[in-house]
């Protein structure tokens, strides 16, 4: 039986990593395989196995991000794993066996501005030991593969690429479930809707300024959802700056199964990231039957490709006239629907968690 170190700091965490972690474990279960997986973790998984071992972890994150060194080298000694797995970017050797990382992106390394000063010296002095110290690299687009390359100047044979997953509740809903949701948060008949982080790199300040420009030639009001992350105050300007601020609506944590049927509800979904190592929520709100604008930057043109209408995020008016021109296309909207339904089922949690299976026993052929 192979015994898995896969550290669980992140779940719970309201973020893609955070998603990623619980997901691959849950997915990794599931797989006839002889596991045992040991996760340290301050939170319960919403599913229970034989092959699965939770090992408590402080649930003041805080605490734990200091200490979860000597923590994760006390389970080490203690269970002998036969491998570790890091799967948020960075990590710690803990002895004389196989370590993978999952590095999602470079974000911090190539716009460092946008995060704050003792994060950017957190990750770059601990994700150039982690990739250092990692026998191998997993990561989600051959774009962040590209990155880590240029920036660590390490073997492309050493990294290895696996696309991410889809949750199932992530799915076309009823009228029925869109109305009731439309009634439980209040929702305008008609939106256009973001979801996800709050934060600089999201570009969420250019999506109110071109919503705003076109706002009084459409029916469709702008919601945005997301939990706060730093510099927000950005995003409460240009909501104030805006003409037609009464027709923007807040919306702060919703849960996955709510949020699933509010992006179903959208007319669009717009995701103008100026940098994604993948790029989630757009290809969840595709597998909703939601139509998608996006970034052209980062990975998203890799995974969306032509199933999205793709922007550059820079341009206002091309933005704009994006909004307008799906919003008046109910032709272009049914067809982007259709196939992004389609496309979205080539991403499975099961088939990520079989190519990271298949890496474990790369790692372990040797020894």
């Amino acid at each position: 039986m192979t015994r898995i170190l896969l550290n669980g700091f992140q779940i719970g965490n309201l973020s893609g990593t955070g998603r990623y972690t619980e997901e691959l474990i849950k997915a990794l279960i599931n797989i006839p395989e002889e596991l045992q997986i040991l996760l340290p973790s301050s939170r319960p998984l919403s599913v229970s196995s034989d092959k699965l071992s939770i090992l408590p972890l402080p649930n003041n994150r805080y605490i734990t991000r200091f200490i979860q060194f000597f923590l994760l080298k006390k389970y080490f000694k203690e269970f002998q794993p036969d491998i570790v797995h890091y799967p948020a970017t960075y990590g710690y050797k803990l002895g004389n066996v196989p370590h993978i990382t999952t590095v999602h992106d470079l974000a911090f390394l190539e716009n460092p501005h946008w995060f704050p000063i003792h994060y950017q010296w957190f990750y770059k002095k601990r994700v150039e030991e982690t990739i250092k110290f990692s026998h191998r690299i997993i990561t989600d687009s051959f774009f962040s593969a590209k990155e880590i390359q240029k920036h660590y100047s390490i073997n492309k044979d050493k990294i290895d690429v696996i696309y991410l997953g889809i949750s199932d509740f992530f799915k076309p809903q009823t009228k029925e479930q869109i109305e009731t949701i439309k009634n439980k948060y209040n929702l305008p008949q008609k939106y256009i809707l973001y979801a996800g982080t709050l934060e600089p790199r999201k570009n969420i300040p250019s999506l109110i300024e071109a919503w705003s420009n076109i706002a009084n030639k459409i029916d469709n009001d702008l919601v945005i959802i997301g939990r706060t992350g730093w510099k927000t105050d950005t995003i409460e300007q240009s909501i104030n700056k805006s003409k037609y601020k009464e027709r923007i609506h807040r919306l702060g944590y919703i849960s996955d199964e709510d949020l699933s049927v509010i992006i179903s509800g959208a007319d669009i979904f717009i995701y103008l990231s100026f940098y994604e190592g993948f790029g989630l929520p757009p290809l969840e709100a595709m597998s909703c039957g939601t139509p998608v604008i996006a970034s052209n930057c980062g990975s998203l043109h890799e995974i969306l490709g032509d199933k999205a209408v793709l922007v550059d995020p820079y341009n206002i008016q091309h933005i704009a006239e994006a909004i307008y021109y799906l919003c008046e296309d109910s032709t272009k909207r049914q067809e982007l629907s259709q196939n992004g339904i389609v496309y979205t089922n080539n991403f499975t949690w099961q088939k990520t968690a079989q190519k990271t299976l298949e890496i474990y026993k790369k790692c372990l052929d040797p020894y």
